[in-house]
């Protein structure tokens, strides 16, 4: 209890201890951003778990889409159903100011950031262990998948809106440097804080590497825990998970032609920037 100090002949007052600074008791806000198979489910149900953080999107609305929506539900049926359902998410995510925009999009930079006092974290992995990656769960493929991961590395790949890139790229490698690029354009400018955060040290330890990511972005991390188990249903668990990635098991998912293609796309300056450099194809 603390105690106005009195005045001359008179009862102190009883007063309460002052509250905290405004921005204290306010949420901090943090944007994920991330390509494909780069661990922004998982760090982000661990962000969703901890305290005085908020990742949370508020959309827009829109009863244009709603109404197509409706009639979708009510007059398709099976793939042409998904399609349009798609093509609609698609459209719907699109509209979305930046801070909200999808998790896995190029970020576009405009004030939405700064009004929400926003800090923005990047997720990004080597680009060989990723392409395995990509070619053993293509999220969002919009043909059918190569037979071959050779075949994969030399056909274009057809992006949605919500990418915020180029409808078409020569090839799947191109949506690394694509995003990448846009992530260092974005952590040049400043609009916000952002830092990075390496796929690989958040494997080994993920409270280690997301709390030093958050504690560099002046982000409290008391409370900050490891969610336990997979979080896709064909998942590894957590020491199949690190040894999977301390003993590079993924190579074996690339030749040394998948690596000279590789090797001739990504663009080694950039991946430079992130840490990340060209590695010989006899070592796969």
């Amino acid at each position: 209890m603390l105690w106005a100090e009195a005045k001359k002949g008179k009862e102190p007052n009883r007063v309460t201890k002052p509250p905290p600074p405004r921005q204290n008791r306010r949420n901090r806000k943090l944007k994920v951003f991330g390509e494909r198979n780069t661990g922004t489910r998982a760090a982000m149900e661990m962000l969703r778990a901890l305290k005085g953080v908020s990742i949370s999107s508020p959309s827009l609305p829109a009863p244009d889409l709603d109404a197509l929506e409706t009639q979708v539900f009510s007059t398709l049926k099976g793939f042409r159903k998904l399609l349009f359902k798609d093509a609609l998410l698609d459209e719907r995510q699109n509209r979305l100011e930046a801070i909200s925009a999808w998790k896995h999009a190029a970020p576009v930079i405009d004030g939405s950031y700064a009004a929400k006092r926003a800090s923005v974290l990047f997720m990004v992995r080597d680009p060989y262990s990723w392409i395995a990656a990509l070619y053993r769960n293509p999220y969002h493929i919009r043909t059918h998948k190569p037979d071959t991961i050779e075949a994969f590395l030399q056909e274009p790949w057809l992006c949605m809106k919500r990418d915020n890139i180029a409808p078409v790229l020569p090839s799947p490698v191109q949506l690394w440097n694509a995003k990448l690029q846009a992530y260092r354009a974005f952590a040049e400018a400043r609009p916000v804080p952002s830092t990075v955060l390496h796929f690989e040290a958040f494997v080994r330890d993920p409270v280690a590497a997301l709390g030093a990511a958050l504690t560099r972005l002046d982000i409290r991390v008391e409370g900050l825990a490891e969610r336990q188990g997979p979080t896709k249903q064909d998942g590894l668990h957590r020491a199949e998970r690190i040894a999977f990635y301390e003993r590079e098991a993924w190579k074996q998912s690339l030749s040394p032609q998948a690596v000279q293609l590789i090797n001739a796309q990504v663009d080694w300056g950039l991946a430079a920037h992130f840490g990340y450099h060209k590695r010989s194809p006899e070592e796969f």
